[in-house]
């Protein structure tokens, strides 16, 4: 979906700068990323951890997203949005992370573990990396 159809929908819409919301989120994105590294984590649990960790950089983007005044309804959206707004956005990673979260979520497909500890290190790069150079900015 591109970005003009993302607006034309509704999936995007402008509001205002919600500081309290986004500090929210960006807290619980801490939980779940502070749960994923303590996990004892194994073949078994691997797409679980994947999911969550996914779920980590999600509460981010869309902290991003508010402190930028924009709500957006969905994950491609998000994207093709940050995408537009952010210099360095790696949107072909992301993707790459959605669709494996949604086959997780909605298909119940599995990750291996050795392609699962790699996705959930570039995801909490990626959510490291935007957090150093957005979130901190953003918050002053």
């Amino acid at each position: 979906m591109e970005l003009n159809e993302c607006w034309k929908k509704k999936y995007i819409r402008k509001v205002e700068v919600n500081i309290p919301l986004a500090r929210s989120l960006i807290e619980m994105s801490g939980v779940n990323e502070n749960s994923v590294n303590t996990a004892v984590i194994d073949e078994e649990n691997i797409s679980s951890y994947v999911y969550l960790a996914y779920e980590s950089l999600r509460e981010v983007l869309e902290a991003i997203s508010l402190l930028k005044g924009c709500k957006v309804l969905n994950h491609i959206c998000l994207g093709e949005l940050l995408n537009e707004l952010l210099d360095d956005f790696d949107f072909n990673s992301f993707d790459r992370f959605r669709y494996i979260r949604n086959g997780i979520g909605y298909y119940g497909r599995k990750v291996g573990y050795g392609e699962g500890k790699e996705i959930i290190t570039k995801i909490f790069s990626m959510k490291k990396l935007l957090y150093d150079k957005y979130i901190i900015n953003l918050l002053k």
